[in-house]
Formats: structure tokens, C-alpha cells, sequence
């Protein structure tokens, strides 16, 4: 796992010009989401795509061509994916901001419940009452997982959603990931410090997920912002 100090590194990487431009941005002057179809691009092997992959494991190209990147846990362990894709900008966000989580997935082998993604946003440390560990430091955790009732079948490319259903439609089915955790306060006025995409550390070996495209969305003083990044090889 990555130190505290090649995190922040990963954090002030994301908030450099390289990083900001792998993504677009679009605002829109609406109360309610709109999601634009453009869509930017992070490109295996590149600086962007090491910062967004948080010294976690390396995934490949899909060797059907699909496009994406995939990873596929060969031997027992901790290892997994974690993918961060969020940029602060000019100003700080809060969590009261953020409308949306999203991401294209596959999941090309289910071993068991851990074989699929999850997503974490992950509030700045204040010094009190911080809930992360020394080595990486952060107020709260919040853990969306798939919502009871839904389903993902083997080999379906679907776009998971957390918080509220995007407008968009992709062309994927949706599923809903609202099974919410709290590590910490959680609290609305908390400012975000990462969102991330991630396998779990406790998959079974076998486990395989391609990941498409990752994002969010913000709301604020009625303006929506949306992110997307396609996962490119």
C-alpha cells in the first residue's frame, strides 16, 4: 500500500495542470443534472494514470480489446485496485457538494461477494478527530457498495451509481451501489479529499473487473459539474 507521503503526492499530482486536463469539465447553469457526452481520456502508462492508480496494483489492457483497464487476481493476498479521480481545482469542495458517483464495470469472474467494486470518498484531515490511519490520514470514510436487491451478471458491462441516478444513460444497465458506511463524522460541511474506485483487499484469487470509465458529480450554487474519465489503453 502506498505511504501517506506518496498519497499526497497522488493528491497535489491531481491538482496540477496533467491531471486536471486528462478529464473534462462541463458546468452547466441548471437545478438539475445534465450530464455532457464528452468524455476524457487516462491513458495506461502514462503519469496520469500512475497518480490515479494510488500505488495499488497495475491493471492491463483487455486481451479481447475491450475497452478499459482490467485486473485480474492471480495469487492470494491483499493486493487490489484503487483508482482516485478526483481533482479539488480552484477551490475546496464539500461533501454536501457531491451529487453523484459513477463508473463502468465488468465483471468478468465472481468468485464470492468480495469479487466486486466498491466506491470511498474520503474527507481532508483536520487534526481532530481524525478517523484514518497514520499512514494515511483522513477525517471520514464514505463506502458506497451495491444496494440490496441488485444484480450484475458475469461478463455485463453496467454503470454503477451511488448517491442519486445520474441522468445520462451510457447505454449500460443501471445499478445502484447505496449501501452506505460511515467511518468518522461524515459530516456536510467536510471537504473531500479523494474519491476513489476499489477492488477489495479480500477478493479471492480468480477475481477479474474491467473498469471503463470512472466519475462524479457536484452540485453547487446551481451549477453541476461533471466529471468523466475514460480508462484508455
Amino acid at each position: 500500500m502506498a505511504s501517506f507521503t506518496e498519497k499526497r503526492a497522488i493528491a497535489q499530482r491531481h491538482n496540477n495542470l496533467p491531471y486536471i486536463h486528462a478529464i473534462n469539465t462541463s458546468i452547466h447553469e441548471q437545478t438539475r443534472l445534465e450530464v455532457s457526452p464528452l468524455t476524457g481520456q487516462i491513458k495506461l502508462g502514462t503519469a496520469e494514470a500512475t497518480a490515479v492508480q494510488g500505488g495499488e496494483a497495475v491493471p492491463i489492457a483487455d486481451p479481447n480489446e475491450r475497452a478499459g483497464w482490467l485486473y485480474t487476481k492471480a495469487l492470494a493476498g491483499t493486493e487490489k485496485f484503487n483508482y482516485y479521480h478526483y481533482s479539488q481545482g480552484t477551490s475546496a469542495k464539500l461533501l454536501s457538494d457531491l451529487s453523484c458517483l459513477h463508473s463502468i464495470i465488468t465483471i468478468d469472474n465472481y468468485v464470492s461477494s468480495q469479487s466486486l467494486v466498491f466506491f470511498n470518498v474520503y474527507t481532508q484531515p483536520t487534526g481532530v478527530g481524525d478517523a484514518g490511519p497514520p499512514s494515511f490520514p483522513y477525517h471520514s470514510k464514505i463506502t458506497y457498495s451495491i444496494s440490496p436487491g441488485e444484480h450484475i451478471i458475469v461478463g455485463e458491462s453496467v454503470q454503477c451509481w451511488s448517491i442519486h441516478k445520474p441522468n445520462d444513460h451510457s447505454g449500460k444497465r443501471f445499478v445502484e451501489f447505496n449501501t452506505k458506511q460511515v467511518e468518522g463524522d461524515g459530516l456536510p460541511n467536510e471537504l473531500i479529499w479523494h474519491i476513489t474506485v476499489h477492488s477489495d483487499s479480500s477478493a479471492p484469487v480468480g477475481t477479474s473487473i474491467l473498469v471503463e470509465q470512472v466519475g462524479y458529480n457536484l452540485f453547487r450554487h446551481h451549477n453541476t459539474i461533471q466529471i468523466r474519465g475514460a480508462l484508455v489503453v
